[in-house]
């Protein structure tokens, strides 16, 4: 008797654990940011101050990407008590100027991919150090000023030790998701993902109802993310500070900047009242985690330097390579067709090995710096040269940590991306000897980087009619390292 009903609770107990795991949901990421770079107008400090307390009162934080200028101003201007309020959230990254001329895409427009990280390094350095000194700590990500993106800020982001890139703009995308660029978590456009609302009832009502539209669909995902950002400024101002004072190119001396005009009282209160509002029908909302920039990235951890390849990944790299020369979903991990091409490089090299390598590790390299003006376009080529180019482009990456523009096979020049396919052929073919015919390719991730158009180059900080038709080729050749960022299983 005793232990037939032990046995009864035992199933019980079972059952209900089983029906806990087929209930449970998964969760919905929501990070809130708030570009933090009026450096002129005093009531902008309160402004962030108001809003940093906001998230400590509710036991959450946000990120604060914060301009070099304004975490100076803040410190000259004794505002010890903005500076520990951001502090007590997430600090992050926003430029060193913002809007003072030239910003990021104006100074980078035309200069190589090289020139470009350089210039940036040295330029946005200098807001970064004073950023660090300010709040003593490293910023958790970077964001561009306005519409001034840049590719070459990707690698001045590993120099700087900041390991995601936030804000939102459609120079690069990948599926509206988080994604992968330059080994930089990025993320930017996020299609119904990337949301706020606006300062009535009404709009705050009809902002709760999209989130909620939004989060239901993220859930039928998986799990997911949801961006919401604003500026501080906009809560206290009339017009943006920046737009009063470099629009279209202006660029007048500190002695003429300009404040800009304020809203009224009534309507400042409107504003925090409607965004407190949205911010506690999320906070209160269930399956919803909030997270700041420095907890994001390992929300989506990279696979692909954790656990090595297989010889089956290699072969399932080499089969999708022969369809589509873009990132290969395989299992749990993806690799962008950089990495594809270095696992078929390190595999072609290592065939006459012994023992031959049965896992591939592999190393983090960037696009190629600039597109081959010479280069063959048929022909054949001994199998012993494949594998010599093969090795070589693996000596190139280790020492650069790049890509190479051309691989020279039998002392030809060849195309990265017709080389790419050759390897996937041969080995898709297992054909190691004699003559292996050339392979054409054509990199379908480039169509993950917008083309140079004037819808790019809308900010109203721009000089009117610019454009960087050259800085987005740059751009299209760092597309060999785009690929899906995956949400860590829940």
């Amino acid at each position: 008797m005793k232990m037939s009903y032990l046995l009864a609770i035992i199933a019980c107990l079972c059952f209900t654990t089983c029906l806990l795991a087929a209930n449970e949901r998964p969760t919905v990421y929501v990070t809130f940011w708030f570009d933090t770079e009026d450096f002129i107008l005093p009531q902008a400090d309160d402004a962030a101050k108001r809003l940093a307390e906001m998230f400590i009162k509710r036991n959450v934080k946000a990120t604060f990407k914060i301009v070099g200028e304004k975490a100076k101003v803040l410190e000259e201007r004794g505002r010890d008590d903005v500076i520990m309020a951001l502090a007590n959230n997430d600090v992050a990254y926003h430029s060193t100027f913002h809007s003072v001329h030239p910003t990021p895409s104006e100074y980078s427009r035309d200069l190589s991919w090289h020139e470009g990280v350089s210039e940036f390094i040295r330029r946005e350095g200098v807001g970064l150090e004073i950023l660090r000194a300010v709040f003593g700590v490293n910023a958790s990500c970077y964001g561009q000023p306005g519409g001034s993106w840049t590719p070459q800020s990707y690698a001045a982001l590993h120099a700087f030790d900041i390991p995601l890139y936030l804000d939102d703009t459609s120079h690069v995308n990948v599926n509206d998701r988080p994604f992968w660029y330059c080994g930089i978590l990025t993320i930017l456009e996020l299609g119904d993902g990337v949301m706020r609302t606006r300062w009535t009832d009404e709009e705050v009502k009809q902002a709760c109802a999209k989130f909620d539209r939004v989060h239901e669909k993220l859930i039928g995902e998986g799990g997911g993310i949801i961006s919401i950002y604003y500026h501080p400024c906009e809560f206290v101002h009339r017009q943006f500070w920046d737009g009063v004072n470099f629009s279209h190119g202006a660029n007048p001396p500190r002695s003429e900047w300009k404040m800009t005009p304020m809203k009224p009282k009534e309507q400042q209160e409107q504003a925090f009242h409607a965004f407190e509002t949205y911010l506690d029908h999320i906070v209160n909302h269930p399956d919803v985690r909030l997270v700041t920039a420095r907890e994001i990235p390992s929300l989506y951890p990279d696979r692909v330097y954790s656990r090595p390849l297989t010889q089956s990944d290699v072969r399932t790299i080499a089969k999708a390579f022969q369809k589509r020369l873009s990132y290969v979903v395989l299992d749990g991990k993806i690799v962008s067709a950089a990495e594809g091409l270095l696992a078929l490089s390190t595999f072609v090299a290592g065939i006459d090995t012994n023992p031959k390598p049965k896992e591939i590790k592999l190393e983090f390299a960037y696009g190629p710096a600039s597109a081959p003006q010479r280069f063959v376009t048929d022909g054949t080529f001994r199998w012993e040269a494949i594998q010599q180019a093969a090795r070589e482009t693996l000596d190139i990456v280790h020492a650069t940590k790049q890509l190479p523009s051309l691989i020279w096979v039998a002392g030809e020049p060849m195309r990265l991306e017709d080389f790419a396919v050759t390897l996937a052929s041969l080995i898709t073919e297992e054909r190691y000897s004699g003559d292996i015919p050339l392979r054409k390719g054509e990199l379908e991730a480039k169509k993950y980087v917008a083309d140079d158009s004037p819808r790019l180059w809308g900010w109203v900080i721009f000089p009117k009619g610019f454009n960087a038709p050259r800085m987005m080729e740059v751009a299209k050749l760092q597309s060999w390292t785009m690929k899906p960022a995956l949400l860590r299983k829940q």
